[in-house]
C-alpha cells in the first residue's frame, strides 16, 4: 500500500541533512535583519534624534549601571566621548580627566552630577571644570534621576552647558577688582589716618565744631573701605572662591547669638525676635549666616522711621527655615511666612538701591542652596526674606552640631 502524502513528508524531513538547515539559518536571519532596516524609523524617534540634534546644550543619558545609553554631538565633544565608549561606563570616561570644582580643588569621580544622580539626587547648575588635553572646559552641569514606577533609579539624564567662555570673562573682572581696590585703598589709608590724626588734634584744643568736621571724615573713610570690601566680596562669592564651613546649628540659640555679637554694629535694641517654638536645626556657614542677618537688618534699619522697631521672624515650612526682616511703616504683612516666588524679583535689579550688602547676601544664600527675595515693590516694599534647606546645600557634609 503506498504511503500517504502527510507520511512523504516526514520521510522528506527526516531526509533532510542538519547542515543544509544550519545552512539556511543565518540567511533567514540576514533577511530578518534586511526587513528590520528598511522599516520606517517611527516619527518620534525622528523627532527625538532632531531634539537632540538641534539643542545648544549637551545630553548624556545614563543607565542604572551607569553604562553611557545616549548622548548627542555636544556631549561628545564637551566630554571627548567617542563612539566606542558608548555602551561603556561613564566611569570609565570621566577617568580620563580631571574634574575640579570652582575653588579649584579636585573633583572625585562620585562627585560628578550623573552619578549622584544614579544614587537618587537630583542636581542644578554644578560648575564643573574638566581638563583634557592640557586645556580645562568648564561646564554648568545639571542631573536628575529617572525614577521607575516602582521607585527605583533606573538611570540618569545629564545636561552640559559650556561656560568657558563665561568663567575667562569673570576671571578678568575679579582681576580687575583687586587692582582697583588695592590702587584706592593706598590714598584712603593715607586720609583715614592723617583724618583721625587731625581729629586728636582738634579734640586737644577744644574745637567742637572742627571735630565733627573730622568725625564725617573718618566716617566717610571706614565707609568706603568697606564697600571695596564689599565690592572684593562679591567678586569672590561669584567665582565660587568662598568655600562655605557647614556644620548642624540650632537656631534658636545661634540667631541671638548673632545679635549680641553685634550689638556695637547694629542697635539690636530696635530688633524684636520671633523664633519657632522648640529646637531647629540647620545646616549651614555660621560666619556667612551671620553677614546675611546683619546686612539685612542694617538696610531694614537705615530704612525705617527713627526709632522704629524691626522684625527679625524664623519659621520652619516646607522642609527649609525661612528668614524676615520685617521694615516697620510699609504695606502690612502676613503672620505666615510667605512662599517664595520663582522669579527672584529679577535677580532683585540693582538690590533696589541698598549697596552692594544686598547682592552679597543673595549669593551667600543661593551658595547655600537658598534663596532670598523682597516682598513688595522697589520703592514701597515691607519684607526681607531668605530661606535655607534645612538639610543644607547639596553634596556638602555638614560638621557636628555647634552654635558658633
Amino acid at each position: 500500500m503506498a504511503p500517504n502524502r502527510n507520511s512523504r513528508r516526514g520521510i522528506r524531513a527526516k531526509e533532510t541533512p542538519p547542515t543544509a538547515r544550519a545552512q539556511r539559518a543565518p540567511k533567514k536571519k540576514q533577511a530578518l535583519r534586511q526587513q528590520d532596516q528598511q522599516r520606517p524609523t517611527p516619527i518620534a524617534e525622528l523627532e527625538r534624534e532632531a531634539l537632540l540634534a538641534a539643542t545648544s546644550e549637551g545630553i548624556l543619558v545614563l543607565s542604572a549601571d551607569g553604562a553611557v545609553t545616549g548622548a548627542n554631538q555636544h556631549a561628545r565633544s564637551m566630554l571627548g566621548l567617542a563612539d566606542a565608549d558608548v555602551g561603556r561606563s561613564v566611569r570609565s570616561v570621566l577617568a580620563r580627566t580631571l574634574l575640579a570644582g570652582t575653588d579649584g580643588v579636585p573633583l572625585p569621580v562620585e562627585c560628578w552630577p550623573g552619578l549622584r544622580a544614579l544614587r537618587g539626587e537630583t542636581v542644578r547648575n554644578l560648575d564643573v571644570g574638566i581638563h583634557r588635553d592640557g586645556r580645562t572646559t568648564w561646564l554648568s552641569t545639571s542631573a536628575v534621576p529617572v525614577v521607575l514606577a516602582g521607585g527605583a533609579c533606573g538611570g540618569a539624564a545629564v545636561t552640559l552647558s559650556d561656560i568657558t567662555l563665561l568663567r575667562t570673562l569673570e576671571q578678568h573682572h575679579e582681576q580687575m577688582i583687586r587692582l582697583v581696590s588695592h590702587d584706592i585703598r593706598n590714598p584712603l589709608t593715607s586720609v583715614h589716618l592723617n583724618a583721625q590724626l587731625l581729629h586728636k588734634a582738634l579734640v586737644e584744643r577744644g574745637l567742637e565744631k572742627e571735630q565733627r568736621f573730622a568725625s564725617v571724615v573718618i566716617a566717610a573713610a571706614r565707609r568706603l573701605d568697606a564697600m571695596i570690601e564689599e565690592l572684593v566680596d562679591s567678586s569672590r562669592v561669584r567665582s565660587g572662591q568662598i568655600r562655605l564651613e557647614l556644620r548642624l546649628v540650632a537656631i534658636e540659640r545661634l540667631v541671638p547669638e548673632i545679635l549680641a555679637r553685634n550689638a556695637c554694629t547694629l542697635d539690636t535694641s530696635r530688633v524684636r525676635l520671633a523664633l519657632p517654638d522648640g529646637p531647629v536645626l540647620i545646616t549651614a556657614d555660621i560666619v556667612r549666616l551671620e553677614r546675611v542677618l546683619v546686612s539685612l537688618l542694617l538696610i531694614a534699619l537705615q530704612n525705617c522711621p527713627d526709632g522704629a522697631e524691626v522684625a527679625l521672624r524664623v519659621a520652619l515650612a516646607d522642609d527649609e527655615v525661612r528668614f524676615a526682616v520685617v521694615v516697620p511703616g510699609r504695606s502690612p504683612v502676613s503672620e505666615e511666612p510667605p512662599s517664595p516666588p520663582s522669579s527672584q524679583l529679577g535677580q532683585l535689579r540693582a538690590d533696589h538701591g541698598y549697596g552692594m550688602g544686598l547682592f552679597i547676601a543673595r549669593m551667600l544664600v543661593e551658595r547655600h542652596g537658598g534663596r532670598l527675595w523682597i516682598e513688595g515693590t522697589p520703592d514701597r516694599w515691607a519684607t526681607l526674606h531668605f530661606a535655607l534647606p534645612v538639610g543644607g546645600p547639596e553634596g556638602e557634609n555638614p560638621r557636628p552640631a555647634s552654635t558658633g
